[in-house]
């Protein structure tokens, strides 16, 4: 049995004349890591909020366990959900030390010690438990926070941004020590995050919202390289948009700048309108390759560096396309080369 279901969930708030969630269907097994991406205003949060009970749903059910907590004549408030919270700025009690923000709101019976004391243990804070938050670092704060939600041994962890406070060096150490408590306690999670990167590294389905609908959910891989859509194929990474259509056999896709191969996990349907959509680590420079371009620009990315190629199509016009190549290939603006479409780079959209 999932372990969290959202069926058909609409929301809309007062003095908006459209849904800010529409029709949303979601599921989470036990113990798996979902995040939910997006731009700004796209749903994210108050998804996480509806599945909380912070917010009641205009229309559908949400399930979490065995217990429906929101539909029609049923709703069950925030407290007697099972829920732990991890919020984007911690939310730690400044006069409590680090054991009494953990174990906040629990009757310090002997049982309930050991679970506090468990849980410190588990998030890698023993030794820590008299400090107060003032004496903790950003990333032994998060790891409180993270203890105080699963202390309780909640059916479901929500995030909400967890790691937007911490510099960029902290904040990998963290996405990459938080995921490893989250599995190694077995508990079923879901990030709400904007930062595509993370959302790629810790998960094992993302979700893509826009303008309140889930346009695609899928492990990390398959978002990448198979977008269902135009949106996920453009939000998730960079990527160049061709226009065309399939052959007679659906083995290859016409495009303005030549004919491409089908991928294998996303076969073309015979169709008149695709879209295309390469990634640019997957036009190599190539002697023998088939497309032939000028490089109008070159920017530097430390590892590797950015082209903007001119090709001619297929009937003369004009292609810019992006290609991501080594940085210690000298290629630079004013160099005409040849290049080849590694298959894998390659997706089809029906347009």
């Amino acid at each position: 049995m999932p372990q969290i279901i959202l069926n058909n969930v609409e929301k809309t708030f007062p003095g908006n004349s459209s849904p800010v969630i529409k029709r949303l269907n979601l599921s989470l097994e036990k113990g798996e890591i979902v995040t939910l991406l997006g731009p700004s205003g796209c749903g994210k949060t108050t998804t996480l909020r509806l599945i909380a009970g912070f917010e009641k749903p205009d229309s559908g059910e949400i399930i979490l366990g065995e217990k429906r907590v929101a539909g029609k004549n049923r709703w069950i408030p925030p407290e007697k959900r099972g829920i732990g919270m991890v919020f984007q700025d911690f939310a730690l009690f400044p006069h409590l030390n680090l054991w009494n923000n953990v174990g906040f709101g629990m009757k310090k019976t002997p049982e309930n010690r050991g679970k506090i004391n468990e849980t410190i243990k588990l998030v890698g804070l023993e030794g820590l438990e008299k400090r107060f938050p003032c004496h903790l670092s950003g990333g032994q704060k998060q790891r409180v926070a993270l203890a105080r939600a699963l202390v309780r041994k909640p059916v479901v962890l929500l995030l909400d941004e967890p790691f937007s406070n911490l510099d960029t060096r902290l904040r990998k150490e963290m996405q990459k020590e938080v995921t490893g408590i989250i599995k190694k306690a077995g508990q079923t999670a879901i990030f709400v995050t904007h930062d595509q990167e993370e959302a790629l590294s810790i998960s094992d389905r993302i979700g893509i919202l826009h303008q309140g609908q889930l346009e695609q959910i899928a492990p990390p891989l398959e978002i990448y390289r198979n977008p269902k859509t135009l949106f996920v194929a453009e939000f998730i990474g960079e990527t160049n948009i061709l226009s065309g259509n399939s052959d007679m056999d659906g083995l290859n896709v016409c495009t303005a700048l030549g004919e491409l191969p089908c991928p294998v996990q996303n076969p073309c349907t015979r169709s008149s309108n695709l879209l295309v959509s390469v990634r640019p680590e997957g036009l190599k420079p190539d002697p023998r390759g088939r497309f032939h371009g000028l490089i109008l620009e070159r920017t530097y990315k430390g590892p590797w560096a950015k082209l903007l190629i001119e090709f001619r199509g297929a009937r003369g016009q004009k292609l810019h396309l992006t290609a991501y190549i080594d940085a210690s290939n000298p290629l630079g603006p004013g160099d005409r080369a040849c290049f080849h479409i590694k298959p894998g780079s390659i997706s089809v959209i029906a347009s």
